[in-house]
């Protein structure tokens, strides 16, 4: 990826504020070129996987981050921004390699909860470093569209090896993505390892037990009700989008989208996510942001109920993704201008944390009807519908510089 590519989708970025996060746009870029990711669910099928199996273990993973979030995070904040993204990098090769060694219900769950440490440990982590290298250079205003660019760049590597993917398996079957993902995990590893540590402003917040340090995060977050509000619509919106991205291949399995699509689907959720970005990170008002995305992302979950089409499917599931995108974006970052260097991972973690409660409620509902694809559809409008708690503190949103 050539830097006169960063400078385009960069543009409207200070110069200082893109050289400072060059090269972890590269490795935004590279590291999500995970090939596998948009079939995962049809080898589970073709390996002998029920429906509710399936759900299951998407329960796992999502509760075995539950546990490991805060952790992770407390780590990220006491230790390094940096290193903690080398080990989720690394707990990913770790999930690709117990997958080539066998096939199984058992090997699925391993790694499953290797993915749950790779998604936990990068969780709050990749923001807070944003976050503050932009803050070391004076160039924390520049912060939504810098983050708005690294998931744009982040999301166009995950549009590029999902389109890849149906054209692995077909050469050469459901493992050949797998393969392929070791180069990319191995080279984003050691654009990390080049990389740097901002310095973390120390106060006696990040003093004492670990357990002080989550206390220190909630009494941040509970000091202000509007900042409370912020935080419950975050983790609702959150929570829906893990319902989407865990089960949205069920979903099609369940309404009998052809196999073929898979990739192309994914892709093009990609690209939903892609515009939410560059939504969010175009318009100055928060609000307008909000209401634009809340209608997407709540009437695409109300229509997939019922709809039926595969391309009207792939439509809605575009149109969900870029509302809770943007909606995430703007959220997130009125949170992080409130919250204190030592403590941002940690409470984007507690966000996570929260989240994941919610989607557990989530995914038993659905196992509750019958693992359906309206079942699927309905408990993520009904998530999205609790993003809706941020509208007594509206004005309140940071405005985008």
């Amino acid at each position: 990826m050539p830097d006169s590519f960063i400078d385009i989708i960069t543009t409207e970025m200070t110069e200082k504020a893109k050289k400072i996060l060059r090269p972890l746009y590269y490795f935004a870029f590279i590291e999500a070129l995970i090939f596998w990711y948009a079939i995962e669910k049809l080898l589970w099928d073709n390996s002998g996987l029920t429906a509710d199996q399936i759900v299951i273990l998407g329960i796992i993973a999502q509760s075995s981050q539950v546990l490991i979030e805060v952790p992770s995070s407390i780590i990220a904040d006491r230790w390094s921004r940096r290193k903690t993204l080398i080990a989720s990098s690394s707990f990913m090769l770790f999930a690709i390699v117990i997958v080539l060694v066998e096939q199984s219900f058992m090997s699925f769950l391993i790694m499953s909860l290797m993915w749950a440490f790779y998604y936990a440990f990068q969780s709050g982590t990749v923001n807070a470093y944003v976050y503050d290298l932009l803050k070391e250079g004076g160039e924390e205003s520049q912060y939504r569209k810098a983050v708005s660019r690294y998931a744009t760049f982040q999301l166009t590597g995950l549009l590029v090896s999902s389109l890849g993917a149906s054209l692995l398996i077909k050469f050469g079957g459901f493992l050949m993505p797998y393969w392929v993902t070791l180069l990319p995990t191995a080279v984003a590893i050691l654009i990390l390892i080049k990389m740097k540590d901002p310095p973390i402003e120390r106060t006696e917040d990040s003093l004492g037990s670990a357990l002080n340090h989550v206390r220190s995060s909630i009494r941040n977050v509970a000091a202000k009700r509007w900042l409370r509000l912020i935080f419950l619509g975050l983790a609702f919106v959150t929570a829906a989008r893990f319902i989407w991205y865990e089960y949205y291949q069920l979903f099609a399995l369940e309404r009998e989208v052809a196999a073929v699509l898979f990739g192309i689907m994914l892709a093009l959720i990609h690209a939903g996510n892609i515009l939410g970005s560059e939504f969010a990170h175009k318009v100055k008002s928060p609000n307008k942001v909000l209401a634009t995305a809340f209608s997407a992302m709540l009437v695409s979950s109300l229509v997939l109920i019922f709809v039926s089409n595969q391309f009207a499917i792939i439509g809605f599931l575009i149109l969900s993704f870029f509302g809770s995108q943007a909606s995430s974006i703007v959220l997130d970052e009125s949170l992080q201008h409130q919250t204190k260097s030592e403590l941002r991972a940690t409470t984007l973690s507690l966000v996570g944390l929260l989240s994941r409660v919610f989607f557990g409620a989530g995914a038993l509902s659905i196992i509750i009807f019958d693992s359906t694809a309206s079942a699927i559809a309905a408990t993520s409008a009904a998530l999205f519908l609790g993003t809706l708690v941020y509208l007594p503190v509206r004005r309140r949103l940071i405005s985008v510089d």
